[in-house]
């Protein structure tokens, strides 16, 4: 199939944004994947160790042949009923067992509606209005209005959203104002993403969310079924009031939840409406209950850990052994973690070589439960290989490159840019000295907490 017939029929030819042409080494990448198994994705006759992991639902590997049977079955005895379905009843108990927030459980399809029904679940139960969050919470106009993609969204709303800045209690504190007049119906935030909380930080907003009488939200689409104890809350022992959860809890299968303290979920009951005939599709569900099982009896979350702790050490080696262990490097906690280089040409040339020695690598990499041992090494060699090739061409990566780098995501948190990290919103910076690319012009360079300079290029 040409691109070109796909862009005839779908804007930009993809449905996701992370999946476009644009965001990944544009002219070497393949455009199409034709199926997955496992840990790997054919596209044609070319097969990858997968990292993007389908942006991150896949936890136990592609095609798993437990939920896939799970699937089967329940495909033969209907997946869209007239009534309701005793197992809907069965999986709200299993995320009441495993979230510690959860006493009640709506059933939707994305994260975008997860987040965006636990919104509205917040306003309803406090009767105020403004939200501030932190992270990326989807596509609905109550948070897009406050990012760079806000067309279609009436400019009246605009001050209904406000960011804070993670791991800055003084941020947060300065954002939800004084008690006496706080209009804050709800906190919604990503537990992590790239750096743990600080010590005592979640614990200070969800003491503050309790003492100004506002709703906590985790949104824990990424992080649940991905950290340890199946969730950033319970990893912490810090318990929200609401929980968005979706992703990996059906292992690709297309299903979320809000999740939370019957006593707000209750406002379901009266005039608060959330209400979708797909969200007690059975298919969805059955996958649910088969990966919670699956995980649980596997130990999956803590083989993740270790295949991905393993990841970044042998990353590290790497870097160590080409000597650019402070301009190049690993961020995140082992599930998922995201690589920053000094320039977009640097991780475009390393993603390329990576691609060339069959590891498909995104702005995101995750760990699935079929990432074996053999997988990380087979991955740790050819990253070997790619970072000899990127060390080589270290003053001029553009020499080596066959396509173009890679434009930010949409997903990366505030101060990364093309996994370059620009700001100091994302905390310190790791290693001590920068070497001056000669890719563009440098245009500033800034200290990061007394850590490293961070070299920011000019527009290339």
């Amino acid at each position: 199939m040409n691109w070109n017939d796909t862009l005839n029929v779908i804007p930009d030819g993809v449905q996701t944004l992370s999946k476009m042409p644009s965001k990944h080494v544009n002219g070497v990448y393949p455009k199409y994947i034709d199926r997955a198994e496992g840990a790997y994705v054919w596209c044609g006759d070319k097969k990858y160790i997968d990292y993007p992991l389908g942006l991150g639902p896949i936890v136990l590997g592609h095609a798993n042949e437990y939920v896939n049977r799970a699937i089967v079955n329940q495909l033969q005895k209907g997946i869209v009923y007239s009534l309701p379905a005793k197992q809907e009843t069965e999986l709200a108990n299993k995320i009441c067992d495993i979230i510690p927030c959860a006493e009640k459980v709506r059933f939707l399809k994305t994260g975008s509606e997860a987040t965006s029904a636990a919104v509205k679940i917040a306003r309803a139960y406090t009767g105020k209005n403004k939200v501030l969050c932190c992270g990326y919470h989807g596509w609905h106009d109550w948070f897009s209005i406050v990012n760079d993609k806000k067309d279609g969204i009436p400019k009246i709303i605009a001050n209904l959203t406000a960011k804070f800045t993670y791991n800055d209690i003084d941020n947060f504190k300065a954002r939800l104002g004084k008690k006496e007049n706080c209009k804050v119906a709800a906190v919604i935030m990503e537990p992590y993403v790239l750096e743990e909380p600080k010590k005592n930080y979640l614990q200070d907003i969800r003491s503050l969310c309790t003492d100004y009488g506002v709703v906590l939200i985790f949104d824990e689409v990424v992080t649940a079924f991905r950290t340890k104890k199946f969730s950033a809350q319970a990893y912490y022992a810090v318990t929200p009031d609401l929980t968005c959860i979706g992703k990996a809890m059906a292992n690709g299968m297309p299903i979320s939840c809000v999740c939370g303290k019957a006593k707000i979920m209750d406002v379901l009951m009266g005039d608060c409406f959330i209400s979708s005939t797909f969200g007690g599709e059975l298919a969805s569900i059955a996958a649910a209950l088969a990966t919670i099982e699956y995980m649980q009896s596997h130990n999956v979350i803590d083989q993740i850990w270790k295949m991905g702790d393993r990841f970044k050490e042998s990353f590290r080696t790497i870097t160590d052994s080409t000597g650019l262990t402070d301009e190049v490097y690993l961020k995140g906690l082992p599930p998922r973690t995201y690589f920053v280089f000094p320039t977009p040409e640097h991780k475009a040339l390393f993603w390329q070589e990576c691609l060339y020695r069959g590891v498909l690598l995104g702005h995101a990499q995750f760990i699935s439960y079929a990432h074996t041992l053999g997988v990380i090494d087979e991955t740790i060699r050819a990253m070997r290989g790619a970072m000899k090739l990127v060390r080589k061409y270290w003053d001029n990566p553009r020499d080596a490159l066959k396509g173009d780098p890679p434009e930010e995501t949409f997903r990366l948190p505030e101060g990364m840019k093309n996994g370059t990290e620009t700001t100091e919103s994302n905390g310190p910076a790791k290693g001590k000295g920068m070497a001056q690319s000669s890719v563009g012009n440098v245009k500033d360079s800034i200290s990061v907490d007394g850590g490293r300079p961070i070299t920011v290029p000019a527009k290339l």
